[in-house]
């Protein structure tokens, strides 16, 4: 058993920016007592004298123990991952892991957004891939700045507790952008293909930009909400916030895009020769469900029940990597029929995956 004092990490007792559950979206946060490799434990007991330490876990105005009552375990949730990250060799692992995977990511993403937003022509369709591509993009970039921190020695990094915490606010912001956009996606692409005449003929022309502007706000209101209060020590409020929202993405949203997906599925397994796009995106919907879904059930039932394995969070977060990274690939595998040699045979691969078979509309 350890006992955690300022001697430790000074800068984890020390720094006046402690948040209090905004790392459970940077996936910091786990119980104050758990399994740290087969049979061995950590446990961080406070003493009197950190108690009374000027400025230790002075994350707002008032006592410790007055302000923190509800969010104690929390705080002892990111001091126990904070130890972890330095200790447990596995973690170190799945962390490397994800920084190689979030660099490959970053370069397809990249080159996505490159072509679809200056080299081919846009359709309704391709507006919805190009907000993904940069949603995906920065939730890569986040997650290798996190992958770098964590393995960094805390006891050298005076203010990697702020870092963290602005990363987690991050990686939720775009994680949820993600979310929306191919839940828009999953229903739209429904929609044409159960009444494709009625779709044709009352669709407004930009809405793709306007669904996607929205689903930034949204996600972007939600967010600074979050992080105010958070900031500003209204816990039992952003408890209950936490709650509904991601309540809300898990209940409505997820369940929404499921079902969507089902019905692409259904009737594409009917069609003898169905179109790259469909294809496309059903794989995309896929790889969805299986690879980030999970981290949305993590996060509802976080903010009811704190214990989870040491090593589950780091893999909720390889795997969100592995979803934001994999989608270049599958636009690159499905639209090609050639080895592509150069960029402009690139072009043409993207140009024939993302043609609309069923509108052909270019927006602006």
């Amino acid at each position: 058993m350890h006992s955690f004092s300022k001697q430790d990490h000074p800068s984890l007792l020390l720094s006046p920016y402690l948040p209090p559950a905004s790392l459970l979206l940077s996936g910091i946060c786990l119980r104050s007592t758990f399994i740290l490799t087969m049979g061995s434990t950590l446990s961080l007991n406070y003493t009197d004298e950190q108690q009374n330490y000027p400025g230790n876990y002075s994350i707002c105005s008032g006592s410790y123990r007055n302000v923190l009552n509800k969010a104690e375990l929390f705080l002892e949730q990111f001091l126990s991952i904070a130890i972890l990250s330095t200790r447990n060799s596995n973690v170190h692992v799945v962390f490397v892991l994800t920084f190689l995977i979030s660099i490959v990511g970053m370069v397809g993403n990249g080159s996505v957004i490159w072509l679809l937003g200056f080299h081919v022509k846009r359709n309704n369709f391709t507006i919805y891939v190009l907000n993904l591509a940069i949603a995906d993009f920065g939730m890569l970039v986040s997650e290798t700045a996190l992958s770098v921190i964590i393995g960094i020695d805390l006891s050298k990094e005076y203010d990697i507790i702020t870092k963290i915490w602005v990363l987690g606010q991050f990686i939720g912001f775009t994680y949820y952008v993600g979310l929306y956009l191919l839940t828009g996606i999953s229903v739209e692409r429904c929609l044409s293909i159960l009444f494709p005449i009625w779709v044709r003929c009352h669709r407004p022309k930009h809405l793709s930009i306007i669904v996607s502007i929205l689903f930034w706000i949204v996600s972007a209101l939600t967010t600074v909400t979050e992080f105010l209060l958070q900031y500003f020590c209204l816990l039992d409020f952003w408890l209950t916030f936490s709650r509904i929202f991601s309540g809300i993405n898990l209940f409505i949203f997820t369940p929404v895009m499921v079902v969507s997906t089902l019905i692409l599925f259904i009737k594409m397994s009917f069609r003898h020769q169905s179109g790259k796009l469909h294809k496309t995106l059903l794989i995309v919907l896929l790889f969805f469900i299986i690879t980030a879904l999970p981290f949305s059930i993590f996060f509802f039932f976080s903010t009811i029940d704190y214990n989870f394995h040491s090593i589950a969070i780091p893999i909720y977060h390889l795997l969100i990597v592995l979803n934001s990274s994999i989608n270049p690939i599958i636009y690159f595998f499905v639209g090609n029929q050639c080895t592509c040699k150069s960029w402009g045979s690139i072009k043409v691969v993207f140009q024939n995956v993302f043609k609309d078979e069923t509108e052909l509309t270019e927006v602006g």
